[in-house]
Order: C-alpha cells, then sequence, then structure tokens
C-alpha cells in the first residue's frame, strides 16, 4: 500500500465523538494525520448541555473539532421553523458550526394528525434560511442504502445488517420510498439556493453515481461526503468512480461515521488494541481512495454487505 495521505493531514468531516472521549479522539486524530474533524449532533442526540460538551470538547480538541449541533424536531406545533431558528443561531454563538439533520425527518417525525413530516416541509424554512444567513452548512441525511427499502429476506443485500438492525428497514408501507425522500430533500436545497447543503453518504444514492451527479451539476450549493458508503460506490467501475471523483473534488467531502461513545462511555481511555483498531479504519479508507488494489475489503466489511471493491488511486 503507497501510505501517501499518511504524510499529508486530512480532515474527516463526518464522525459522531462523544465530549467523553474526546481526548481518545486527539489520540487518534494524531496517529492519523487527521488535521480536523466535524462533529455531529451527538450533544443533542444524547441530552448532554450544550455548552457543557463545548467546553469538553474546546478542553481536549481547541480549534480541531467544529460542531454542528442538530434540531429538536419532536414538537410541530406553529412557530417550530421560526423557533429552531433562533435556537440555532443561539448555538452558532456558543460555537456550533454547522446544523446536522438526521434521517429521522421524513421517516419518523409524525405531525399532529399522525402523519410523517416531509423533508421539505415549508414550516422548517425558516431553519434552512437562517443557516444560509448564518454562513454555516447543513449537514442532512436524508433516506437511507435503497437496500433499506426494498423486501427484507435472503436477496437483500444488506441482510446480514438488517437481521442485526431490523429497525434500519424501511420497506413497509407506512415509509415512503427511497427516491421520494431525496426528491424532498432536493425541493430543498433548490428552495434555499443560499444555504449549503451537504449531502450525508454520498448524497444516500451511492448506488447511482449518475443521480448524484445530476445533483451536483444542478444545485451548485450541494455537496457531499463520503462516509460509510465505499462498500456501495466502491462497487461501480474504477474508471467511474474515479472520474467522477476527479470532476467533483472541491464537491466531495472527506467523512468515514466514526463513532466514539455514541453511547455514555464507560471507560473513557482507549488501549493500544483499540488505537490499533482505528489504524486499521483510517488505512482501509486510505487504501480504497489511494492505492489501484483491487478486490479488497472496505470500511465496515462485512457487517455492510460481504462484497468487495476495487481501489480507485486517486492523485
Amino acid at each position: 500500500m503507497a501510505p501517501a495521505l499518511h504524510n499529508r493531514s486530512a480532515i474527516d468531516v463526518h464522525v459522531h465523538v462523544h465530549p467523553q472521549m474526546a481526548e481518545v479522539m486527539a489520540d487518534i486524530m494524531e496517529a492519523n494525520n487527521l488535521s480536523s474533524i466535524v462533529n455531529l449532533d451527538i450533544l443533542e442526540r444524547l441530552g448532554i448541555p450544550f455548552r457543557e460538551g463545548m467546553c469538553a470538547f474546546r478542553r481536549a480538541l481547541g480549534q480541531r473539532m467544529v460542531y454542528f449541533a442538530a434540531p429538536d424536531f419532536s414538537n410541530f406545533s406553529p412557530g417550530l421553523g421560526e423557533r429552531l431558528a433562533e435556537e440555532f443561531e443561539r448555538k452558532v454563538e456558543t460555537g456550533a458550526c454547522g446544523l446536522k439533520i438526521f434521517k429521522e425527518l421524513g421517516l419518523q417525525h409524525k405531525d399532529a394528525d399522525g402523519s410523517l413530516i416531509p423533508v421539505d416541509d415549508p414550516r422548517l424554512d425558516p431553519l434552512w434560511a437562517k443557516a444560509g444567513e448564518l454562513g454555516v452548512p447543513v449537514l442532512i441525511h436524508s433516506a437511507d442504502p435503497v437496500a433499506f427499502f426494498q423486501p427484507l429476506n435472503e436477496n437483500n443485500e444488506r441482510w446480514e445488517e438488517l437481521q442485526m438492525h431490523p429497525d434500519w428497514h424501511y420497506g413497509g408501507p407506512e415509509f415512503p420510498d427511497h427516491d421520494l425522500l431525496l426528491a424532498q430533500r432536493n425541493r430543498v436545497i433548490e428552495r434555499h439556493p443560499d444555504t449549503i447543503f451537504i449531502g450525508a453518504h454520498l448524497g444516500n444514492h451511492p448506488e447511482d453515481l449518475a443521480y448524484v451527479e445530476t445533483c451536483l451539476d444542478r444545485y451548485p450549493n450541494f455537496y457531499v461526503d463520503t462516509s460509510a458508503r465505499i462498500g456501495e460506490f466502491g462497487r461501480h467501475p474504477v474508471e467511474a468512480v474515479r472520474a467522477f471523483f476527479l470532476k467533483h473534488r472541491d464537491r466531495v467531502l472527506f467523512g468515514t461515521d466514526l463513532s466514539l461513545g455514541w453511547d455514555a462511555p464507560e471507560d473513557e481511555t482507549a488501549g493500544q488494541e483499540d488505537m490499533e483498531e482505528f489504524k486499521r479504519f483510517y488505512d482501509a479508507h486510505w487504501r480504497f481512495f489511494e492505492t489501484s488494489e483491487r478486490q479488497i475489503e472496505y470500511p465496515g466489511f462485512p457487517i455492510q454487505g460481504s462484497w468487495r471493491v476495487d481501489a480507485i488511486g486517486l492523485p
């Protein structure tokens, strides 16, 4: 393996790190040449007070970490968009650098009548507009792997993973389909051209690079990250993937979806064995992006599918 990137710094734009694990994350960054990380939504999802969490992050990581805050969509009463926009502005004033939207918007959050809230619900327009006004991006996770919306049987390519996480399956009639969710997201992007949107997980359609490319060409305010989807886009023909990355080199961001202490950690230290595992995790990314090896394992293998991928040898 040619460890070219090991000799330069990288930014991981998609991680979830508990504040109690911030010092461990600092060690991981040092060992894997990460200059900065974008830490997403973990304070809100775990109910950790914002200022307290940010202080813990700053003590261990200083300015090497930026944080994207998550809104609370649990109460769609009148004026929600305005309230969320005001709350988000306060968090930006206190140190947040972006907004993170998780997949529950469109799949789980419900209105008073029990219907699902669509991603493009106009009541949320003040929130998207506020992000643009503040000049900070929205990293948005809409939908999920296509297989999660397909019949749940042994022919499903993510069968093993869905057996472990049955709540990740959205193939029932109570859910919108994959493409409808992305269409809802795209309407938001189009309505708010002054707001930068980053589509998590290669825009959550790595199975179809042509579709992602169409979105990038159509919406100049749209970016994507690579987190947790090498197993999907790594199965396309090598030259097609390589051409996609080269064409959109300024619009595709490196991310991994590393999670550290998603549940409150009992042990705030990581032993040498753990650090070696983190290095293997990042090395698997460098190997895919920077070598020309064929039929290699990818991060998440084999739980995220039991196939192999071909590295794309980027310059």
